[in-house]
């Protein structure tokens, strides 16, 4: 009976570990996502206590996985800064990173531009002139980094038409490849319809510290993005530039504006193709007015 007595309560204790791994998962997966964020907002969103998020909060805190960011009210003298929580650079290494794969391409692409590299050392170059080649070298491993990214989720855009559809699946394919992504709604209750837009957020970026020291990765992210969606997009800001999430400015509501633009020139050239031909006006002359004309 003892026995039993023993593994129930051990089991007990896995049970609630397990319970607290996952919560604490869900806590930082929302921290990587909506951060700076209270815990008051995590705990309505969880549907906990604020005091039962603070412990993990705090748990992670203290691990470095989180970082407190004190956010000032919008009113002056409304009291002391909010405490709010970001991931913080630890966080970002605890959520992993993929150097294994990029340093794969590294070699690559380095034994194909083996020939060139060696044809410019023989010929000698300049100080500017070698910046110019590390800057191409560095887009060049950039473009064969994310082709890898491309090839493989283009398929799964191709035939979606519209622009939010194409930008989820896109978030989907970004939080599948560790990036943490996924979509906000911005001015979906505007009724100019072009203020509407998505933005096309990561979390995580597995290459952080490459892109901050050669920031063509993340001009190649963005023109990757652009081609993956089939519309112009901007980026408004990169973890690699010091932000907490990496986001991308997705205009879906010029893109619907214009779909119905082009809709309205096709129904008014079709009304047009359907009246009659001369398009004269027909003009309702009275007795009196024909007397006068005559």
């Amino acid at each position: 009976m003892k026995f039993n007595v023993e593994t129930d309560a051990a089991a007990e204790e896995l049970g609630a570990r397990e319970s607290d791994g996952s919560t604490r998962e869900r806590v930082l997966q929302l921290v990587v996502e909506e951060g700076p964020i209270s815990a008051a907002q995590l705990g309505r969103k969880l549907n906990l206590t604020a005091a039962a998020v603070r412990r993990h909060l705090d748990a992670m805190t203290e691990q470095g996985i989180v970082e407190i960011k004190n956010v000032a009210g919008r009113r002056r003298g409304a009291g002391r800064p909010s405490r709010r929580y970001v991931i913080s650079s630890r966080g970002q290494q605890v959520l992993g990173d993929d150097y294994l794969n990029l340093v794969r391409t590294a070699l690559s692409v380095l034994q194909e531009h083996s020939s060139a590299a060696t044809e410019l050392s023989e010929g000698g170059v300049g100080a500017g002139d070698q910046q110019a080649v590390d800057t191409e070298a560095a887009r060049t491993l950039a473009r064969a980094y994310f082709a890898r990214f491309e090839e493989k989720h283009a398929a799964h855009l191709q035939g979606v038409e519209d622009l939010d559809e194409r930008t989820e699946k896109l978030a989907a394919a970004f939080n599948a490849e560790g990036f943490a992504g996924f979509t906000r709604l911005v001015g979906r209750d505007s009724p100019v319809l072009a203020m509407q837009s998505t933005q096309l957020c990561q979390g995580h970026c597995p290459i952080q510290e490459i892109a901050a020291a050669h920031p063509v990765f993340c001009e190649e992210e963005t023109a990757m993005i652009a081609r993956l969606l089939n519309v112009d997009v901007r980026r408004l800001s990169t973890q690699a530039a010091g932000a907490h999430v990496c986001t991308t400015h997705v205009p879906v509501g010029r893109e619907k504006l214009a779909a119905e633009r082009a809709s309205r020139t096709t129904a008014g050239s079709r009304s047009s193709s359907a009246a009659p031909r001369g398009g004269r006006k027909r003009i309702v002359i009275s007795p009196r007015q024909q007397e006068r004309l005559s």
